[in-house]
């Protein structure tokens, strides 16, 4: 990646590095970007997804299903774990380079006199790469919440909510209602809406927003380990792409937007299943229980919450020690996580990441001990490794988890 495009962005306010203060919820400031970009957003169809946990991989599987399909599909999605450019593909592929060069050259003088965040920048620029390529839909997921969101913006064929559960309390609000609606924030009037949030109470939510808007309501459905039942047919899921349970969840509200949005899916169900199959290799998506690693077992997800770190672990051989290098952001959770690994036997590496809103090793072993949990050690990432994998025997396993940026560095450090 060009070292001058990396640092003409990340020049500006990010949440990765400052959390709130790097936020300008709204829509004002993308809306003056994009009206002065000839209003790319107007220019595609799009899916718009909103969700606590779930909602980058439901967004890839509905990817993947369009370019099975035989359609050209952008892809909005963040954060990254590597690369900027991750964040906005076209079929898979990242933007170019030499794109997104051009782009910010063009719109200089634009983004120094509005001086907007980076990720309104970045989804300004990502819908003017998806207006610019013609694709056929945009499949884009929310950056944070869903009302204020700079995604917030667009126009939608279809809005999609997965599961909600407590996650930046700060910004959202600190009950599951609050949060709902924050995230039902992004239903339009007219527009379907298909929902599983994981509790009565945010689907009644999302459906009264629903009502609200007379947007229609789209049951999904029902999925099991083994198979997706939509209103349209059951599908097998012998060859599915992405394990776990959490998974076949987020497969069915993907496969039922899928059925809405590409009539191809309604004549023939291996369309679905393939893209299923090849999720990870059609959009790049990575670290989703990711066995990277086979004797000892090692995984590497992005849970970064509760409710996902907890999905993640059961998931994990039941037999043996958990070996787990952890690292989590200071606005997290952290009580919440901490009582989660209580109930599991672990080893807890704390791993430093370069990143102010990161929690040090330090203060995050400190808390680890505070409620009891083993510590067995603390450092840089490619430290904790080398000490898990020699410390490791069977039938323990290794689990890498606790944020994207945990999951990016791991990546990196053992250049993976």
């Amino acid at each position: 990646m060009s070292a001058d495009y990396a640092d003409r962005l990340l020049s500006l306010p990010r949440y990765s590095e400052l959390g709130n203060a790097a936020m300008k919820p709204g829509l004002r400031g993308v809306g003056h970007l994009l009206t002065a970009m000839g209003h790319p957003e107007h220019k595609f169809a799009s899916v718009h997804i909103a969700g606590t946990n779930g909602k980058g991989s439901i967004a890839s599987m509905i990817a993947a299903i369009g370019q099975s399909a035989g359609y050209r599909i952008g892809l909005y999605t963040s954060p990254h774990l590597l690369h900027l450019s991750e964040r906005i593909r076209l079929n898979g592929a990242p933007v170019s380079d030499t794109w997104m060069l051009g782009a910010l050259d063009r719109y200089r003088p634009l983004f120094d006199r509005l001086q907007p965040s980076f990720f309104e920048a970045l989804t300004a620029l990502a819908f003017l790469f998806f207006a610019e390529s013609s694709v056929d839909l945009a499949v884009v997921e929310t950056g944070l919440g869903g009302r204020l969101d700079a995604t917030n913006i667009l126009r939608p064929k279809l809005s999609v909510i997965s599961q909600i559960d407590r996650d930046h309390t700060k910004t959202l609000g600190n009950s599951l209602t609050s949060i709902a609606r924050e995230k039902a924030g992004i239903i339009k009037d007219g527009t379907p809406v298909i929902a599983a949030t994981g509790r009565a109470a945010t689907q009644q939510v999302v459906r009264e927003t629903a009502i609200s808007l007379n947007a229609p309501w789209v049951e999904p459905g029902i999925a099991t380990d083994t198979y997706l039942q939509t209103p349209l047919r059951t599908y097998d899921l012998h060859a599915y792409g992405l394990a776990g349970e959490h998974q076949t969840r987020n497969a069915l509200l993907a496969t039922r937007s899928a059925e809405l949005l590409f009539p191809e899916t309604r004549q023939d169900s291996s369309v679905v299943l393939k893209g299923l199959e090849r999720v990870c290799e059609l959009t790049g998506l990575r670290a989703r229980l990711e066995v990277f690693n086979r004797n000892p077992l090692a995984i590497l997800d992005v849970a970064h919450n509760p409710a996902g770190i907890a999905a993640t672990l059961n998931y994990m051989p039941r037999y043996g020690t958990v070996h787990f290098l952890l690292s989590l952001m200071k606005d997290k959770e952290l009580a919440g996580v901490m009582r989660v690994l209580q109930g599991h036997s672990l080893k807890v590496y704390a791993c430093d990441l370069a990143l102010q809103r990161a929690v040090s090793a330090s203060d995050l072993a400190r808390l680890l001990k505070e409620y009891g949990l083993d510590v067995a050690g603390t450092g840089s990432v490619s430290a904790m490794w080398e000490l898990a994998i020699g410390r490791v025997t069977h039938p323990d396993s290794i689990l890498v988890c606790g944020s994207h940026y945990l999951a990016g560095a791991f990546l990196g450090a053992l250049d993976l």
